[in-house]
């Protein structure tokens, strides 16, 4: 079920960040000041379904999980959870449970420390052991960054990840995701024939397109080398269990992957880097040469350090 926690007006985020753009970020920053106060969670007992039908109508990764009939948090749940749990239903299973939490008076500071030591995406806000709101990566960045003249001007070239994961754009999907999940990465780029970049495919995206298939004590081993197998390495079996599995459509990951892709070069500065993943919506990009030749990617998270400096 889709709730939405509506805290005390003492936490109202929005005047507490305009007060705080008005005297510049350099003075001292609280949680309060760019926490999301009106949140999305879900409760316990729950299921994935529960899950996915929360995330699919508010287009979020993350939610705090609370027990049921209150707000005191008890865990949260990610994406990246049930794409990794695929043979588990039960949300209490699911979730990380009792997560790292700040409040709305802790220092910014204190929270980009956790969120770059413990590479958070979110933190949930709590007060007496009560959800009242939840900071995230993108919260933190345009309250520091998006708006500071001196550190925001900065150019993104130091900040670009060289080493990047690719897929080519007929890689079947299932061995798509194969490919992120060893690589330990929330989102690829699918290349062409020539190597040019034509796409993009993330977690959510997997999300989106999965569906649950509930198939119990089931299994079978397929040979690289079984003719009935399209896609497999020749020195490799795979023992595929289909109990409650997240299960991918066999089609090469060009048809479903985002084409309208945004992308940045390396002179893009720090504040309109954020800016534009914040008002896109998403987390990370290419960053591609002026003749359009992939150099790296850059993701907001890796700029935590560059709002650190900002608040320091």
């Amino acid at each position: 079920m889709l709730l939405r926690t509506i805290p005390s007006t003492l936490f109202d985020a929005r005047d507490s960040e305009a007060s705080v753009l008005s005297t510049g970020v350099n003075q001292t920053m609280m949680v309060k000041d760019c926490m999301q106060s009106d949140v999305t969670f879900v409760s316990v007992p729950g299921t994935r379904e529960d899950v996915l039908q929360v995330m699919a109508e508010s287009q979020i990764n993350g939610i705090p999980v609370v027990k049921k009939g209150s707000k005191t948090l008890v865990g949260i749940v990610t994406r990246t959870d049930l794409l990794r749990k695929a043979d588990e239903n039960q949300l209490a299973m699911l979730m990380v449970r009792d997560p790292e939490t700040v409040t709305p008076r802790t220092d910014v500071k204190t929270a980009l420390k956790i969120m770059i030591e413990k590479k958070y995406r979110r933190l949930p806000v709590v007060e007496k052991d009560e959800l009242v709101g939840l900071v995230s990566v993108p919260d933190i960045l345009g309250a520091t960054l998006e708006n500071d003249e001196k550190v925001g001007s900065k150019e993104i070239a130091e900040y670009v990840t060289r080493t990047i994961v690719a897929v080519w754009e007929q890689t079947p999907l299932p061995l798509t995701y194969m490919i992120m999940e060893m690589a330990g990465k929330n989102g690829l780029v699918v290349v062409n024939d020539s190597g040019g970049v034509t796409g993009m495919i993330t977690v959510s995206d997997f999300i989106r397109l999965s569906e649950v298939t509930v198939e119990d004590n089931v299994s079978k081993t397929f040979s690289g080398t079984d003719s009935a197998v399209e896609w497999g390495w020749t020195s490799q079996d795979f023992l595929v269990v289909t109990k409650k599995l997240l299960r991918l459509p066999n089609v090469p990951v060009e048809q479903v992957m985002t084409k309208n892709i945004i992308n940045f070069s390396e002179i893009t500065t720090v504040a309109e880097c954020i800016r534009t993943l914040r008002r896109e919506d998403i987390d990370q990009a290419p960053v591609l040469s002026a003749s359009g030749n992939l150099m790296g990617m850059i993701e907001d998270r890796d700029l935590l350090p560059l709002a650190l400096q900002s608040l320091s």
